[in-house]
């Protein structure tokens, strides 16, 4: 613990770590009225290469993470990846009843460095199942002194699923827990007399927290709750008659040009080339139809055209209704109408 902890104080900066000499007192003494302390060194062979401390809170069911730091010339081989995962079956073996995970982290590096704060610390949390919340989050003061000062920070929680959205309420009780089963147990045996100063400090912070929340009911974790990506299929403009004209002509003209091409480094004769132009004429046409999404109007018009008269089309499409126009088919409208269903509440 001694080779741990001096890569704790080697890895965190001074302002954002927690006194060794408490947290060799918590050692001793792990268990409060409102939970346990937990401590763990990392080791890679018999070397001592991390650290880390937790509290677990059995009222809100809650896992704080305190401090997690390893030494800064033994992160390669992914230990990162493989503290937290040791962490997780540790936790687990524990048989702890455990609703969330919750890791405080400074917004940026000004205070600390990138083991207690800023993006990269964000992205890697993010690849280990935890979220943001996005709420205006501020870090408590870890000394009695100066209670008005506020260190902005950024709040990463983890649930037994994927979480995209809290209830306001879940997360005032995960601020209540983090500040008063965890912060308040902690320094209560070291402030004395300014117990009750941090005490109200805390509730200062908690109230001001409620406040920025307002009234949403629910907080967004880390991004919306549908992939971006598939929300709904892109809706191309549509293009002008005068350019879908010019595309067509233009496409004839490649048609015959290929099609003259291959006749004469063929040598086809004339009487054989006819038929075949007319054959590549009708397909043209029927490319046309289809990309233009009216193809049995196109292939009707042309058998009433050869038989010589005019009918009324029996596949003739509705016309669509201008956009916004308040008008839909009535078909449609009586087909998804017979086709609703009632969905199932979604849960937070």
């Amino acid at each position: 613990m001694d080779k741990a902890l001096a890569i704790f104080i080697k890895n965190t900066s001074a302002l954002l770590r927690t006194k060794t000499n408490q947290i060799r007192q918590k050692i001793a003494n792990p268990i409060t009225a409102e939970g346990i302390f937990y401590f763990a060194a990392l080791c890679r062979s018999k070397t001592v290469i991390g650290f880390a401390m937790f509290g677990y809170y059995p009222h809100s069911k809650l896992v704080v993470v305190d401090h997690m730091v390893i030494d800064n010339e033994q992160r390669g081989a992914a230990a990162f990846f493989i503290f937290v995962q040791l962490l997780h079956d540790t936790i687990q073996s524990l048989g702890l009843e455990i609703d969330f995970t919750a890791v405080e982290l400074e917004d940026g590096n000004e205070y600390g460095s990138e083991q207690t704060g800023g993006n990269e610390l964000v992205r890697l949390l993010g690849q280990v199942g935890f979220g943001k919340v996005h709420a205006e989050y501020f870090l408590p003061n870890i000394e009695a002194v100066n209670y008005e000062a506020r260190y902005a920070g950024v709040l990463m929680l983890r649930g037994s699923q994927k979480l995209y959205r809290i209830r306001r309420e879940d997360l005032l009780q995960i601020s209540r827990g983090i500040l008063f089963e965890h912060y308040l147990p902690w320094y209560r045996d070291f402030l004395g007399k300014q117990t009750v100063a941090y005490q109200n400090y805390l509730e200062e912070l908690h109230q001001e927290f409620a406040t920025r929340l307002g009234n949403q009911s629910t907080i967004k974790i880390n991004g919306p709750e549908v992939d971006s990506l598939i929300v709904s299929p892109a809706i191309l403009a549509s293009r002008s008659f005068e350019f879908r004209v010019g595309q067509y002509i233009v496409m004839f003209a490649a048609v015959v040009a290929i099609a003259g091409a291959a006749i004469c480094a063929l040598k086809i004769s004339p009487s054989s080339a006819i038929p075949m132009l007319i054959a590549l004429v009708a397909v043209f046409g029927g490319i046309v139809a289809i990309s233009s999404g009216r193809a049995f109007e196109v292939f009707e018009a042309t058998i009433q055209l050869l038989r010589g008269g005019k009918q009324k089309l029996r596949y003739q499409q509705p016309e669509v209704p201008a956009k916004n126009s308040g008008t839909a088919r009535p078909r449609l409208q009586n087909k998804q109408k017979n086709s609703e269903i009632a969905t199932r509440d979604k849960l937070d």
